[in-house]
C-alpha cells in the first residue's frame, strides 16, 4: 500500500522515539511515504497541535494520513480515533485537538477499532491499513462523540477597528506566529495605518507590513506565513529573542 503519511507532535528530535516510530511504521507499512510537519509543538500544548494541522494539512494531496502524536507516548495505552476531514484522514487520540481543528465546520464522523485490546501503535497501524483498503467503514466501529475544547480565537471588532489574538508558536528563526489569519488582516487592515501592540514582558509597537522576509530591514514587521497566519518578524533578526516573545503573549492591531 503506497500511503503518504504525516507526522506531528512535540516529541523533539533528541530522543530516538520518532526514528523508532517511522521505522515501526515502515516495518508495518514499506510502500508506505512518511513525511514530517514537525515534531517542536510545544509540550502538551493541543491549541498549538490543532492549529499547526489545520493550516498545514491541505499542502498535502487528498487522501493522506495525518498522526497527531502530541502528549502520546509510544507505549500509550488510549484507543485512537481516525477522522476524515476534506479529503484527508486524522488519526490520534480525543483529546479535544479534532474538535479544536474541525468542531466549528461540520459535523466530524470519526471511526475506531471495535476490538482495542492491542496496544495504541498497533491499533494506528491498523486503522492506516483499513483507510488505505476502503474498508474502515465495514470494519471499524462509528465514533461520533468527540471531546469539546475550547481556545481563545482571534477576534476582530469593526466598530474599534480593532483585531485581538495572540502568539500561538514561535519558529526556527524566531518569528512569532499568531493566530490571526493574514485573510482577515488583509480583509479588514489592507492599506491603512495600524499600529500594533505586542504585550511581552514589555509593551512593542509595530507599524510596518511586509510582503515577504527582505522588504524591510532592521525593524520588526507583520507579514503573511506560509500557513497563512500573520507572524511578527523581521529581516534577519531574532525576534522573539529581542522583544522576549513567548506564546501566549497578546497582540492588537488598531487600524484608522
Amino acid at each position: 500500500m503506497n500511503q503518504t503519511i504525516t507526522l506531528l507532535s512535540d516529541w523533539r528530535l533528541r530522543d530516538p522515539y520518532v526514528a523508532m516510530l517511522k521505522g515501526e511504521l515502515l516495518k508495518a507499512l514499506p510502500e508506505s511515504q512518511i513525511m514530517d510537519i514537525t515534531h517542536y509543538v510545544d509540550k502538551f500544548n493541543l491549541p498549538q497541535t490543532s492549529l499547526l494541522m489545520k493550516t498545514s494539512y491541505r499542502s498535502f494531496p487528498e487522501g493522506t494520513i495525518h498522526l497527531i502524536l502530541t502528549n502520546m507516548s509510544l507505549n500509550a495505552t488510549f484507543t485512537p480515533v481516525a477522522l476524515s476531514h476534506n479529503g484527508h484522514w486524522f488519526i490520534g487520540e480525543d483529546n479535544g485537538v479534532f474538535h479544536l481543528m474541525f468542531g466549528q465546520e461540520a459535523a466530524m464522523k470519526g471511526f475506531q477499532l471495535p476490538d482495542n485490546k492491542s496496544n495504541t501503535i498497533n491499533q494506528i497501524f491498523e486503522l492506516i491499513r483499513l483507510i488505505g483498503s476502503g474498508k474502515i467503514e465495514k470494519k471499524a466501529t462509528e465514533y461520533l462523540k468527540f471531546k469539546r475544547m475550547f481556545t481563545e480565537e482571534c477576534e476582530h471588532t469593526a466598530d474599534n477597528q480593532q483585531i485581538e489574538g495572540r502568539i500561538i508558536y514561535i519558529d526556527a528563526f524566531f518569528n512569532a506566529v499568531t493566530n490571526i489569519p493574514a485573510s482577515l488582516f488583509e480583509e479588514v487592515v489592507g492599506n491603512r495605518p495600524f499600529t500594533a501592540t505586542i504585550q511581552s514582558k514589555g509593551i512593542w509597537t509595530v507599524t510596518k507590513y511586509a510582503k515577504d522576509y527582505h522588504s524591510l530591514d532592521d525593524e520588526m514587521f507583520l507579514c503573511s506565513n506560509a500557513l497563512g497566519l500573520i507572524e511578527i518578524a523581521g529581516y534577519q533578526l531574532d525576534v522573539a529573542t529581542l522583544a522576549d516573545l513567548e506564546p501566549d503573549n497578546k497582540i492588537i492591531i488598531k487600524y484608522e
